[in-house]
Parts: C-alpha cells; sequence; structure tokens
C-alpha cells in the first residue's frame, strides 16, 4: 500500500495537472484560430497556455513537486502545443509557411531522434532553449492578440519576434540533437522486447 501510495505522488502533482491542463488548452486555441471566431478568448487561452508553462516549474522547484514523469510531460507539452498552434496559424494565414514547417521538422526530427536512441529521459531544458521558447510564446501571443481590433498594430510585431524564435529554433534543436547524441553514449543501451524474442 505504501508503494502504491508513493507511487501516486510521484505523478498526481498539481505542476503535473497544470502540465496537463496546459496541453489541453491547446484544442480550443486551435479551433479558434482556424475558425477566426472569439480573437479575445484565443489570446487569454494562448496566454494561460504560456504562462502556465512557467507556473508548473515554479511550484515544482518551490515546493519540491519534480517528478519523473513531470520531466518528460513538461516538453512535450510544451512541443506538441507549439507545434499544433503554429500550424493553425498557418492553416488560418496568419503565419508564414516557412514558420511552421521549421518548427514542425525541427521537433519532428529531435523527437524521432529521442525515440531511435531510447533515451531514458529528454534532455534538460537550456538557457538558450528557454529564450527560443519565451521568444515564440510571445510571437504567437502578439500574433492571436493583434487579431483584435484594437490591438491589430501587435501583429507585424508579432510575425518578426515569432520569426526570430524560429531561427533560434533551429540553433537550439541542433544543440539539443548533440546533447541527445552525448546522452547516448553514457546511457546503456536498452533493448527492444522484440530483441529478446
Amino acid at each position: 500500500m505504501d508503494a502504491e501510495t508513493e507511487s501516486r505522488k510521484e505523478w498526481a502533482t498539481i505542476p503535473n495537472a497544470i502540465t496537463v491542463l496546459r496541453f489541453l488548452l491547446v484544442i480550443p486555441i486551435c479551433i479558434y484560430v482556424v475558425s477566426g471566431t472569439h480573437p479575445t478568448l484565443t489570446a487569454l487561452l494562448l496566454l494561460a497556455f504560456g504562462l502556465s508553462d512557467w507556473v508548473d516549474g515554479f511550484i515544482a522547484r518551490k515546493f519540491s513537486q519534480v517528478s519523473k514523469l513531470g520531466i518528460l510531460l513538461d516538453p512535450i507539452a510544451d512541443r506538441l502545443g507549439i507545434v499544433a498552434i503554429a500550424v493553425a496559424l498557418v492553416v488560418a494565414g496568419l503565419i508564414p509557411l516557412w514558420v511552421g514547417l521549421v518548427i514542425f521538422c525541427v521537433d519532428l526530427i529531435l523527437l524521432g531522434t529521442y525515440f531511435f536512441l531510447r533515451l531514458s529521459q529528454p534532455p534538460a531544458s537550456t538557457w538558450l532553449g528557454k529564450i527560443r521558447t519565451a521568444l515564440m510564446m510571445l510571437g504567437l501571443a502578439c500574433v492571436a492578440v493583434g487579431r483584435i481590433d484594437q490591438f491589430v498594430f501587435l501583429y507585424v510585431p508579432g510575425i518578426f519576434v515569432l520569426s526570430a524564435g524560429t531561427l533560434l529554433h533551429i540553433v537550439v534543436g541542433y544543440g539539443y540533437f548533440q546533447i541527445m547524441r552525448g546522452q547516448a553514449k553514457k546511457e546503456p543501451v536498452v533493448p527492444a522486447e522484440s530483441d529478446n524474442q
């Protein structure tokens, strides 16, 4: 019983709940972006998406609620969320196609590398990676808020900020690729189940 309780504490944390909520926010955001409806609500949801990334990390560190699941889930929720929102913005014609393609392709390569190398956990976030994510979040927020008539002046700056974040994403992606290669050399090889058959 104690083992079950300890196992539950490992994943049943406030930061993990916030991470799951952040990922669920992506669904209405993408729907509203593609449909072109509720621009104010879309901007608020996108703001909540971005702020929750900081909030869950702060709570995890402040109250010692860091978990193995959170370490794995948080970056996945971030990346899948940003990719989905970027694709929705491309479909809606709000951001350039190349931005969506770069974000999608870089993350796809990193995700494929992670599973191909069978790493025990994703690489730790770097300061450059955090700057990249902040630029992307800010750019996405400005583009979304720029859909509101009173704040249309934020749209063009949002495109420039998002483009800068996207270019930095290539550099950061290459850095994470090299980090994962280094991890793979240090970690013992975990054979797949099919290898034992």
